[in-house]
């Protein structure tokens, strides 16, 4: 990059362009006969800039705000959120992870709460989030609640890109692939860091402009704000914030700006008490304040080791950070640390944490590519820069952006359009026997009924509209879940117990299964059907 964003040079241009037009028509007319050269005191560099080029960037950044790159932005966010789970005309029979999403708001407007009556990686109020989208009987408000996020998260990234490039284009290319990125990471879009991606966009700008134009510190409440939303919605999300706060804590000190450290804490601080209390109410109310903990961030900070088939976990995460530009968005951030200047701190710390944050995605017992999600704000800030040279030789953007990431976004894009079809034909086997169980219990069973599937999904019960009142323990929780359940199985009156085929069934199922339960024939292809005696 052959000039560093923030230099005096840029941050005088800023402010230029914020004057009346009797003050910008004076800066054009001295521009048109001489050519500038400012020495930058903070690099030691010397920047040059052409009259041309620098009334460029001035028409650039009026763009910045212009009404109709918002309409495209929200235009392409549309398109990519047909590949939703909860829109209900295009995906009947989610995936595993989703389905357990989806089912759980319909579960929460049953009667059921989140991490008592069914276990939960989310934060509360992702839960509270689905209950909130499944309140017409359906998932179509999720699903509004989901395209707002992914509009939200495309129409920050472009005023981030946009800032940073002077360049409405920049802005407009870069945003539309990362919300083929959210879309595609998000697996289906009803997932915690999909709903929690768009606050943490937002503090990658406000960081971003603090750090390179020393921003005043008022907005540092907002940034504890959206910390502590983050928390309750993704708590992986939520590790950016954290790294970006110890960024601060040694930028102020190296820089001895104690007292405004201190500020800035204190600020942070008031920020994030104002969501903890509201949610305390919330969690108190349920009696879950402490099993939300346990279950989103006690259980996966301390339960690692990969389970299941180990080299088709690696393949598949490969796959991804290649597909989704997570490996080049790291390479082009290595690249600009000798030119962040004032920033060298945080985007080491960028760095440091996206590592971070992949470790732990790929050595959990479960692998979830919804968290590979919570690397990209590490790495946003680093994609507006990758362009400014293309901008400075008038290349074609949209090829130099897609050569920069070697061509892997239009392998994201085919990838968020063609998964869903993909994995439904990979498992139209699956499917059709799980309509067929669909159907006989909606035909054997009333609402007030309670359904156990034993299954790799939630789709029967989601579909059927039946509840379970146990749920399966995850194979890498404590022993006590485990105790637990043989408890509550043992006294299991729920009217139908499904069990698929290649399941393992604790032996306290089984017990009960033989006493209490006997098994119906009933067409259900890899299914077996037990009815209460």
């Amino acid at each position: 990059m052959s000039k560093e964003y923030g230099s005096r040079t840029e941050r005088r241009l800023r402010e230029a362009v914020q004057h009346n037009s009797k003050q910008d028509e004076e800066l054009v007319s001295d521009n048109r006969t001489t050519i500038e050269e400012e020495k930058d005191e903070a690099k030691g560099g010397v920047i040059k800039r052409t009259p041309r080029a620098e009334l460029e960037h001035q028409s650039e950044h009026f763009k910045i705000n212009s009404w109709l790159s918002y309409f495209l932005t929200a235009g392409f966010g549309l398109i990519f959120s047909f590949t939703f789970y909860s829109f209900p005309l295009t995906n009947n029979f989610a995936t595993p992870l989703q389905s357990e999403y989806l089912y759980s708001g319909f579960a929460m407007n049953q009667g059921l709460t989140p991490y008592n009556d069914f276990f939960g990686a989310g934060g509360p109020l992702f839960y509270l989030l689905n209950y909130i989208g499944n309140f017409t009987g359906s998932s179509i408000i999720l699903y509004f609640i989901e395209l707002i996020a992914l509009i939200a998260s495309g129409i920050l990234t472009y005023r981030l890109v946009a800032r940073q490039t002077f360049s409405s284009t920049a802005g407009l290319i870069i945003a539309g692939f990362t919300m083929a990125i959210v879309a595609g990471l998000g697996r289906g879009g009803a997932a915690p860091t999909l709903l929690a991606f768009p606050f943490a966009v937002w503090a990658v700008d406000f960081l971003d402009t603090y750090f390179h134009e020393d921003e005043k510190d008022g907005k540092f409440v907002v940034f504890g704000l959206f910390a502590s939303i983050v928390f309750i919605i993704s708590p992986m999300m939520s590790i950016f914030f954290i790294v970006s706060a110890v960024a601060l804590l040694v930028f102020n000190l190296s820089h001895l700006k104690i007292g405004r450290g201190i500020y800035q804490f204190l600020s942070v601080l008031f920020g994030l008490l104002v969501i903890i209390y509201s949610v305390s109410f919330y969690t108190l109310n349920d009696q879950t304040i402490y099993t939300s903990l346990e279950q989103s961030v006690l259980i996966p900070l301390t339960q690692f080791g990969m389970t299941g088939d180990v080299l088709l976990t690696i393949a598949k995460a490969i796959v991804l950070v290649l597909v989704f530009g997570i490996v080049t968005g790291f390479v082009h951030g290595i690249v600009q640390i000798k030119e962040a200047s004032s920033a060298t701190i945080w985007y080491v710390m960028l760095l440091v944490g996206a590592v971070l944050v992949g470790l732990l995605v790929f050595i959990a017992p479960e692998f979830d590519s919804t968290n590979l999600l919570a690397i990209v704000p590490f790495l946003m800030v680093f994609q507006g820069r990758s362009l400014v040279n293309a901008i400075d030789d008038k290349r074609n953007l949209l090829l130099a952006y897609l050569q920069n990431k070697l061509f892997a976004p239009i392998l994201a894009v085919i990838f968020v359009f063609a998964s869903p079809f993909v994995y439904h034909w990979m498992n139209q086997t699956t499917f059709s026997s799980e309509k067929a169980v669909v159907q006989y219990v909606q035909e054997n069973t009333t609402t007030d009924d309670h359904v156990y599937v034993v299954s790799e999904d939630k789709n029967i019960n989601l579909l059927s509209e039946r509840t379970a009142t146990i749920d399966n323990v995850p194979s890498y929780y404590p022993k006590k879940f485990k105790q637990t359940y043989d408890l509550n199985v043992a006294n299991l009156k729920d009217k139908l117990v499904i069990i698929q085929a290649g399941q393992k069934v604790p032996s306290s199922l089984s017990d009960t299964l033989s006493k209490n339960y006997k098994s119906i024939g009933s067409n259900t292809g890899e299914f077996t059907i037990y009815q209460l005696k």
